[in-house]
């Protein structure tokens, strides 16, 4: 005869379901300007690095404007002539002060000469104004520029090439990227669990890979707030890393967490 303790141990083992491995993120790379590619740098399969060029968009007519503006923003002759004519009001001003203290200029001579230093103050002013517009414009051209480069937005994998060169895209995704490390595991959970699986507990991931039945050392990250009403489950997200990206993401997974137990009874427990 077994007793309430003994019976109660036989029905509980450690807590392991079914998980399925997933990547830890997928980007379907887009242009945020519509045009024609003109080239993609990268194909199915490819490992990439975050800030690599991985397609270009047709730029002639904005890499024309963006040198185009680059030469008008390095222009300083403007500023340069103002600033002279500048310097020359100033000493002008200042020999005619001097007559004037002296009683040797009159009053609209002096005043005329204020009125053109006034004047050549305002005109460098301009002068500045048009050359840091200049500068602001060459920035934006430049910006143009870059909108027509897709430069790759993490250290991952090229999942799928959806345009070749020649196609014209209007904000459509040319690329489909995904980053293998580390790697997400998606778990669904019976309620009963719920409260003693925690974010930063430790588990282990076993994947379904051809009997291979080596474990992986993982990370409870997020547990889902809400309990689904018709399955009586709720989500668990785990992530471990993947050095070197040894393991494929789609993977049928099993995990187990540690110090966590279920009920034999329960029908989500495995095999």
């Amino acid at each position: 005869m077994l007793f309430s303790g003994e019976l109660l141990a036989q029905t509980q083992e450690a807590a392991q379901l079914n998980c399925r491995i997933e990547p830890s993120v997928t980007v379907e790379m887009s242009s945020a300007v519509e045009g024609v590619i003109s080239e993609v740098l990268v194909d199915k399969n490819d490992v990439v690095k975050k800030g690599d060029v991985l397609a270009r968009l047709d730029a002639g007519l904005e890499s024309a404007t963006a040198e185009l503006r680059r030469v008008q923003s390095e222009l300083t002759s403007d500023v340069q002539a103002q600033q002279l004519a500048l310097e020359f009001s100033e000493r002008s001003l200042t020999r005619v002060k001097d007559l004037y203290d002296k009683k040797a200029a009159s009053f609209s001579e002096l005043d005329k000469l204020k009125t053109e230093h006034a004047i050549a103050q305002q005109q460098l002013q301009q002068a500045q104004d048009r050359k840091r517009q200049a500068e602001l414009e060459y920035k934006r051209a430049l910006a143009d520029l870059q909108r027509r480069t897709l430069v790759s937005p993490i250290d991952g994998v090229v999942v799928e090439r959806l345009k070749e060169p020649g196609e014209h895209i209007d904000f459509e995704p040319v690329l489909k990227l995904a980053k293998l490390d580390p790697l997400r595991v998606e778990v669904y959970a019976p309620a009963s669990l719920y409260g003693k699986v925690k974010p930063g507990i430790k588990a282990n991931v076993i994947p379904e890979l051809g009997g291979d039945s080596r474990s992986y050392a993982a990370e409870v990250t997020l547990v889902d707030q809400v309990i689904d009403g018709p399955s009586n489950t709720f989500g668990i997200r785990l992530a471990f890393p993947n050095p070197g990206n040894r393991l494929p993401s789609g993977l049928k997974c099993r995990v187990t967490f540690e110090g966590v137990t279920l009920n034999l009874l329960d029908p989500r427990v495995l095999p």
